[in-house]
């Protein structure tokens, strides 16, 4: 059960601050995956992005921006409510824990404030599908509630560094990612991110993505590939390789 509530829960956080491009959906277009939120495409070069998983709220405005010489530009804005899945994790099975703390990522002795983070980021993409997409990105998130104990944190590589604005008030992530189109169905995908967290008893995350897309049509894709992730964190520094999936449907 304590494995099911880590693979839940890293689902609801890989789906929390996914970079991407900056080109934007169609208008009236919906996109969902297993681990993506749902995307849907509106009117006046706007694009909104929602966390299906209701134990961390999540929702975000993708925008247009003017070009930067051969650059296409794209604002996005985010709020996230983490305190309903953090309470969660103290709790999976919504009864006592047992011994020592069974199921539980967070000690119950650690209190959950409310709290609410904004991020704000900037993307810059060019190129095309078949000749190659390069995008770069950054953004700064900042924790607008009381923080979590220092503590009370989730000692796990890929969680620590999307929770550590809860932790330390502000979290800085930079990256880029590169897509190309090859023969008939297949394309590949290369990104990479860095967190940052100053303040903190962490330093910095690093995490780097390899995938191979199939698409049957514009309403069905597969993503199959590899996780890298290393950095310096509380409990130390670690690395780790790591399967990816995703099965994407579209609308």
């Amino acid at each position: 059960m304590k494995y099911f509530t880590v693979i839940l829960f890293f689902g609801i956080l890989t789906a929390q601050w996914t970079g991407g491009s900056a080109n934007l959906i169609e208008p009236g277009r919906k996109e969902i995956g297993l681990f993506s939120p749902i995307y849907i495409g509106l009117n006046n070069g706007k694009e909104l992005s929602i966390n299906k998983f209701l134990l961390m709220p999540n929702i975000s405005l993708k925008e247009e921006r003017a070009l930067i010489g051969q650059w296409k530009m794209a604002q996005k804005f985010q709020i996230e409510y983490p305190t309903i899945g953090l309470k969660w994790l103290q709790s999976p099975l919504g009864m006592e824990l047992g011994e020592p703390d069974m199921f539980a990522l967070i000690s119950p002795q650690f209190d959950i404030p409310q709290m609410v983070s904004a991020y704000a980021e900037l993307i810059g993409t060019r190129g095309t599908e078949k000749t190659g997409r390069v995008s770069i990105r950054g953004g700064v998130a900042l924790s607008l509630g009381e923080k979590m104990a220092e503590d009370g944190t989730i000692d796990l590589p890929i969680i620590y560094p999307r929770l550590s604005v809860y932790y330390n008030g502000i979290a800085i992530k930079v990256g880029g990612e590169y897509y190309r189109q090859t023969k008939g169905r297949w394309s590949y995908l290369i990104d990479y991110d860095m967190f940052l967290m100053p303040g903190g008893r962490g330093r910095y995350s690093f995490e780097h993505k390899g995938m191979l897309i199939w698409s049957k049509s514009e309403k069905f894709r597969i993503l199959t590939g590899y996780k890298l992730i290393a950095g310096e964190y509380p409990f130390g520094s670690q690395a780790h390789l790591l399967p990816a999936l995703d099965i994407q449907f579209g609308w």
